[in-house]
């Protein structure tokens, strides 16, 4: 559901958490991750990301829809290129249902083998239907990895993957390159993680810890890789209840040693829920709960959050186990930032949003000009009625440039209703 609103930027937050990401005009979500070459005058460059369907523009072919992106990947060092690749891909779905949707469902990665050193890193994704195009530009810092220098991987969340036994070979991986999972449907989240030491033990022991995006600690652990012929390589597999909701850090360790090795990932709050960050999620649901079942969510420590949300979401549902309710109240808050924005302001947050939000859509809108022609615009007021509430709510425009208020009697009105409402 993120991509249908702007007001819902999982741009930032994923920016935020150290990913590479872009909102409209193409939006999509990137991971680069490194794993070693056959020595360490060169290392893998995993470049992964992810976009909707919805964000690309859809032909119809025969009894398909197919649609064209491209990506361009471009490297620069001391201003000169080092490497440059343009890839064209397609889409193809067997419904037109299937291009809206809006989950990152399309994947596109490619490795680069690069020397250790800084580079300019130059990513443009362009829908091949249309003009819209996003880019990012960043530094890039590939490390050097192997034996005798940094001795771990990049943690790589993964879709699928089969652990290499030979720095010769490429790894077999395909990425998830928004690391995340669902809260409620992934009972799990699997990195693959490699080790690189050339002593002849049998496991590489590891310490495991994480933490919140703010850096409080959530658990730590101890693990060990498997040898696979000349490198250490497997799966590490954290359960998503002890992680919690939202952003969260993973690092492994080798004890002993200095070198670190951290990945980014996030744990969603349910099904067609927004992505955010908790505190955010807080907010957005001001007008579906009461203030106090809020501050008791909002107060919650990070390792108990995952509970506490669940226990929400239990108290929220329907006879048939579903949150109807939560998701039609985001229905709600989508089209209020469709219908209501105003300038600075997204429109969940104007008086007419959070009206929408805190009773439902009107039995009846109308709007009662001004008698003075000479009046123009301003002093407009619109009325919306709730028969079933017996109330009629009084917003006016006295700016005449769209910036509605409700009237104060409209305003204590609305505020005894919904307080009604509001368990």
């Amino acid at each position: 559901m993120a991509g249908l609103s702007p007001e819902f930027d999982q741009a930032r937050l994923y920016q935020q958490m150290g990913f590479l990401a872009r909102g409209a005009p193409m939006p999509f979500v990137g991971t680069i991750s490194f794993l070693a070459g056959r020595n360490t005058d060169s290392t893998h460059v995993l470049f992964a990301v992810s976009l909707s369907n919805a964000a690309l523009t859809f032909a119809r072919e025969n009894d398909r829809f197919r649609a064209g992106y491209t990506v361009t990947i471009g490297l620069k060092s001391g201003g000169v290129t080092v490497t440059q690749s343009e890839s064209h891909e397609s889409v193809l779905v067997a419904s037109y249902k299937e291009t809206t949707r809006v989950d990152e469902s399309v994947i596109y990665q490619e490795f680069v083998t690069a020397k250790p050193g800084r580079y300019q890193l130059t990513l443009t994704i362009r829908d091949d239907g249309s003009s819209r195009a996003s880019t990012e530009d960043v530094a890039l810092n590939v490390p050097t990895l192997g034996a005798g220098a940094s001795a771990l991987s990049t943690p790589v969340s993964f879709a699928r993957v089969a652990p290499r036994a030979s720095l010769e070979a490429l790894p077999n991986i395909v990425a998830n390159p928004q690391s995340s999972a669902t809260f409620g449907r992934d009972s799990v989240i699997g990195l693959y993680l490699e080790g690189y030491d050339s002593g002849a033990a049998a496991r590489l022991p590891l310490r495991v810890s994480v933490t919140t995006d703010q850096g409080a600690r959530l658990f730590s652990d101890t693990i060990s890789l498997p040898r696979h012929g000349a490198l250490y390589s497997g799966v590490v597999y954290v359960a998503a209840s002890r992680i919690g909701i939202g952003p969260a850090v993973i690092s492994f360790a080798r004890p002993g040693a200095a070198d670190t090795a951290k990945a980014s990932f996030f744990i969603g709050f349910g099904e067609d829920l927004p992505v955010a960050g908790y505190t955010e999620m807080i907010d957005y649901l001001r007008w579906f709960a009461s203030p106090a079942r809020l501050k008791s969510l909002r107060d919650t420590a990070p390792e108990f959050r995952a509970g506490a949300w669940s226990a929400f979401l239990r108290s929220n549902e329907s006879l048939g186990g579903a949150n109807d309710a939560l998701h039609e109240y985001f229905r709600r808050l989508f089209d209020a930032n469709k219908r209501f924005q105003e300038e600075g302001t997204p429109g969940w947050k104007t008086d007419r949003g959070k009206v929408l939000l805190g009773l439902g859509d009107p039995d009846a809108m109308y709007e009662q000009q001004p008698s003075a022609a000479a009046m123009g615009q301003r002093n407009r007021n619109q009325i919306w009625e709730y028969r079933a509430l017996n109330i009629q709510l009084v917003f006016y425009d006295q700016s005449g440039y769209g910036r509605w208020r409700l009237t104060n009697s409209s305003d204590l009105a609305f505020t005894a209703a919904w307080r009604r409402r509001v368990p």
